[in-house]
């Protein structure tokens, strides 16, 4: 799987200035003991949303993370774990009849600070880590391409999604993809990013990942 440069560019333009925000829920001033663990709280879509869009929650699962710190002689390791929300819908392809190939997933990683730097996972994940986000249920995404941006408000936040266009495969089958990628916002203690894809046989799916994107919340 390759990438591109303009989309790589683009992620880290957008993610860049995550790092500054405030009000990070867990803060360590200190590099002593052992780990120091942080587990983010998955998102959520409502059911009426995911019942108007047809998609369906496909499962949540885990993503974590470590890194060590170092001040002067002493270091701490971090454990961060992520949470990825999948759904799934079943759309009609040429080749195969029913196939549940559009598919949109939320990650959710917590905000982290120590010794006056963020930790945060999202923020060092290029358009080719998060595309692995959506391997899950095709075969493969590769060679992403930077298509168009728009605007899309996000628990009450409004940001940028980019639109790219990605080669893949599906059940041994090509499939030409539209792959949608938010940028980073709070979301409780956490931060979120959203991806929505789907074929690009299927212009009309576009507005359906805008509403996905635009309903996710905290879970209750």
């Amino acid at each position: 799987m390759t990438e591109n440069d303009g989309p790589r560019r683009s992620r880290r333009a957008y993610l860049a200035g995550v790092g500054a925000t405030a009000g990070l829920a867990g803060c360590l001033d200190f590099i002593t003991g052992g780990p120091a663990e942080f587990e983010a709280s998955p998102s959520q879509v409502p059911d009426n949303i995911l019942s108007e869009t047809n998609y369906e929650l496909n499962g949540v699962s885990d993503q974590e993370i470590e890194r060590e710190f170092q001040a002067g002689d002493q270091s701490r390791t971090v454990i961060v774990t992520n949470k990825i929300a999948e759904h799934r819908k079943s759309v009609q392809l040429p080749a195969l009849g029913d196939a549940d190939a559009a598919i949109f997933t939320a990650l959710t990683t917590p905000q982290v600070e120590i010794l006056g730097k963020t930790f945060n996972p999202i923020e060092d994940m290029s358009s080719r880590r998060i595309a692995r986000m959506v391997q899950k249920q095709y075969d493969s995404v590769a060679a992403p391409s930077e298509e168009s941006s728009g605007k899309v408000t996000i628990n009450g936040e409004e940001t940028t999604q980019t639109k790219f266009r990605a080669d893949a495969q599906f059940e041994g089958n090509p499939v030409e993809l539209y792959l949608h990628i938010s940028e980073a916002v709070e979301l409780g203690s956490d931060f979120v990013v959203t991806v929505g894809g789907y074929p690009t046989t299927l212009p009309g799916e576009e507005q359906n990942v805008l509403t996905l994107m635009q309903s996710v919340q905290e879970s209750g």
